[in-house]
């Protein structure tokens, strides 16, 4: 019934219909012939239809308060939305300012110690506070929804790599890595078939609403725990980069998956894929996208210092053994 009326409502017609027409036109019921009502019959049909008439009208007062109610709350959600996000944005550009080389300066860094937390950590926390809003809004249990987070910085910093010694420019797990994994994380990326792939190229943002399209497409590799799900379920990725105007220091992906259940359930409902990409690209994520993007810049400031400590010691090792 309440559905119902949500849609009538919204049908300007009926709603001057049942509040002006209709309870114009109920007293003449009592105009109508006896010979064909009959009095008591009348006054019972003007009874009905007013209770009725009433009762639509009280429903759809009261479905108008509670609309402006949650048009209220919608309104001082994003209100605290853009606060957070105005606040996120101003401990990026703290983080962008720090990361310029300044003339014959070093360039700034945070040793790990001086940091009062674990930063992947961190990351992770708030790549899980994402997952479970994804899985709010489409209404999937937690545990059939997962996150990752890989991340690596885009240049050598000390220039060539000696040994075994990792590359600056390998990716990195944060969060999300599959026990069954065998292949690794640098090879897995660059294969053709990974949204991962896709996301290195000219896309930013994925959203696959059902894997076995993209699968067939060859632009979505299944593990095992898709297969175990029978295939069935959505992906989302967005590549995001911590950098200032002058230069590029950190790249990451964030990828949201569920297993056996999509986003939405109906493949073909175009228009209600279109409408949850759209919340979740240009209203959720922004704010989660600013998080990640000032925590990988401490990251990257982090990675600075230790290099620097490195060559301290490494300084120090040579002058003591001379």
């Amino acid at each position: 019934m309440t559905k119902i009326l949500k849609k009538l409502d919204k049908v300007k017609i009926f709603n001057f219909g049942v509040r002006t027409v209709i309870p114009f036109f109920i007293p003449f019921v009592l105009e109508i012939d006896d010979k064909y009502i009959s009095a008591e019959a009348k006054w019972i049909i003007l009874i009905i239809l007013s209770v009725v008439d009433l009762f639509v009208i009280y429903q759809l007062s009261k479905l108008e308060e509670d609309q402006e109610e949650n048009n209220f709350k919608n309104k001082i959600a994003r209100d605290a939305y853009s606060s957070i996000y105005e606040l996120n944005e101003r401990k990026r550009n703290y983080i962008v300012k720090s990361s310029y080389k300044k003339d014959n300066q070093e360039r700034f860094y945070i040793p790990e110690k001086a940091i009062p937390y674990n930063v992947h950590e961190y990351i992770g926390e708030i790549c899980n506070s994402f997952k479970n809003v994804i899985a709010q809004i489409t209404a999937i249990n937690k545990e059939s929804v997962s996150v990752s987070f890989i991340y690596k910085y885009v240049y050598e910093l000390d220039g060539e790599v000696k040994g075994n010694q990792q590359s600056d420019k390998d990716w990195r797990w944060v969060i999300g890595r599959e026990q069954t994994m065998q292949t690794p994380l640098n090879n897995f990326v660059n294969q053709n078939d990974t949204v991962y792939h896709t996301l290195l190229g000219k896309d930013t943002v994925v959203f696959y609403n059902d894997k076995q399209n993209e699968e067939n497409n060859k632009k979505y590799y299944m593990s095992a725990r898709d297969k175990r799900h029978d295939k069935i379920g959505s992906i989302f990725g967005v590549k995001m980069m911590f950098s200032n105007n002058a230069e590029k220091f950190v790249e990451g992906i964030l990828v949201i998956s569920t297993y056996g259940k999509r986003f939405i359930e109906d493949n073909n409902d175009i228009k209600k894929i279109n409408q949850l990409k759209r919340l979740i690209v240009d209203d959720l994520l922004p704010n989660y996208q600013r998080m990640l993007e000032a925590e990988m810049g401490i990251l990257y400031l982090r990675h600075m210092a230790s290099k620097k400590e490195d060559k301290e010691n490494i300084v120090e090792s040579d002058s003591t053994s001379g």
